[in-house]
């Protein structure tokens, strides 16, 4: 096999990768729904819940999170709601003892140990079978509890992810609020048919008894799911069950963000790596490599493409044409990123959030690799 030959191969691998991760994978999903879909037995029975919220220095927004929390369409006898507060150096502790008469619970740990630690340590004081995770950024509508409880009548399902939804005072044509939108989508799909790869980290229920094997230095909303599936059960979405917060605007705290997602999702993924292996858990495994492994590949196959496409210039007009388009989006990219006003454009807009991205990924792999972990949790201040 010539030069040339394996150039071109490498080229289109890695287009047919990018194609995948972000259209492919999709569609495959949507067509196999259009014939087949797992069905889910839903009641409203109102089981009693526990709600676990987790909160670091967070006194600009836990009294409001407390009070929506309150105001939920859900029986006050039946909804139990502990705060794990990761230490707080600011009056969070404060104003959570001042929502004792309401039945709120106030966990302090001794020192900061991050969030997933911290909701391990709620989850270990909860007194019923079903618990929520939420964090302390996140505002739930009035019949959220009912909507993500009602999926548990099923006895097949063992974790419920919520819907993410941006604040309606947010400009919806952001790339933040497009990419939510898309992954929303998406972990409809899976859940049709199959079992959801990853939950909302900021609102999802889980089944207590599948918490035994808690990981505290480890995403919950990533590894849940698998060890719901190693365990036999299915993990879906329930898109009435809705929890909402603003995105960001600071392109830097947002691409820290990214980093620290990906680093732990790594962390996981490469953890629980058997689950990678189709002849042990068949389809799962292909959504396993698409919706994450084949996403955090899609940086390095851009650089593959430019690359190879640089290369074979002289074996056709289609790469020529590859080349122009790919020249064209890292210029519109690079005039983005120096004249931040034309991201109000989407021609602008969009290109750059990809860029960001995908070099987030790039940085958290490096992050990864090199064993720099994010122990303890800052949350993003929205």
């Amino acid at each position: 096999m010539n030069l040339s030959i394996i150039l071109q191969l490498l080229f289109w691998f890695a287009v047919f990768l990018i194609f995948w991760a972000y259209f492919g994978y999709f569609l495959t999903l949507k067509l196999i729904s259009l014939v087949y879909t797992y069905r889910v037995h839903k009641e409203d029975t109102l089981p009693n819940v526990s709600l676990v919220i987790t909160a670091y220095n967070e006194e600009i927004r836990i009294q409001h999170k407390l009070e929506n929390t309150l105001a939920l369409d859900y029986p006050k006898e039946k909804l139990e709601v502990i705060v794990v507060s990761d230490a707080s150096t600011d009056r969070t502790d404060e104003i959570v003892k001042s929502f004792a008469n309401s039945g709120v619970k106030l966990l302090v740990m001794p020192k900061r140990y991050g969030k997933h630690y911290g909701q391990g340590r709620g989850i270990q004081h909860t007194s019923n079978e079903l618990v929520v995770l939420s964090d302390a950024t996140t505002f739930l509508a009035p019949d959220a509890i009912r909507k993500i409880s009602s999926s548990f009548a099923d006895p097949a399902i063992g974790c419920v992810s919520g819907q993410d939804r941006i604040d309606s005072g947010e400009d919806k044509s952001q790339g933040e609020g497009v990419y939510i939108r898309y992954e929303m989508m998406l972990r409809e799909l899976e859940s049709k048919v199959g079992s959801l790869v990853g939950v909302s980290g900021s609102f999802f229920a889980i089944r207590k008894s599948l918490c035994n094997e808690w990981i505290n230095n480890m995403s919950s909303d990533f590894y849940m799911p698998i060890l719901a599936k190693r365990r036999g059960f299915r993990t879906v979405s329930e898109p009435l069950a809705i929890g909402t917060y603003k995105v960001l605007h600071d392109n830097k705290k947002e691409f820290t963000r990214k980093v620290r997602t990906v680093v732990h999702g790594l962390e996981v993924l490469f953890w629980f790596k058997s689950i990678l292996n189709p002849f042990k858990y068949g389809f799962y495994s292909l959504q396993m490599f698409s919706h994450k492994l084949c996403r955090w590949f899609v940086p390095f196959c851009m650089i593959i493409v430019l690359a190879t496409n640089l290369l074979l210039l002289n074996h056709g007009l289609i790469y020529s044409f590859a080349l122009i388009l790919q020249l064209l989006f890292y210029m519109i990219v690079t005039v983005g990123f120096l004249f931040k006003q034309l991201q109000k454009y989407s021609l602008v807009r969009f290109p750059v959030f990809f860029a960001m991205v995908n070099s987030s990924i790039i940085v958290a792999w490096y992050k990864y690799m090199t064993n720099q972990k994010y122990l303890v949790w800052d949350a993003t201040k929205r």
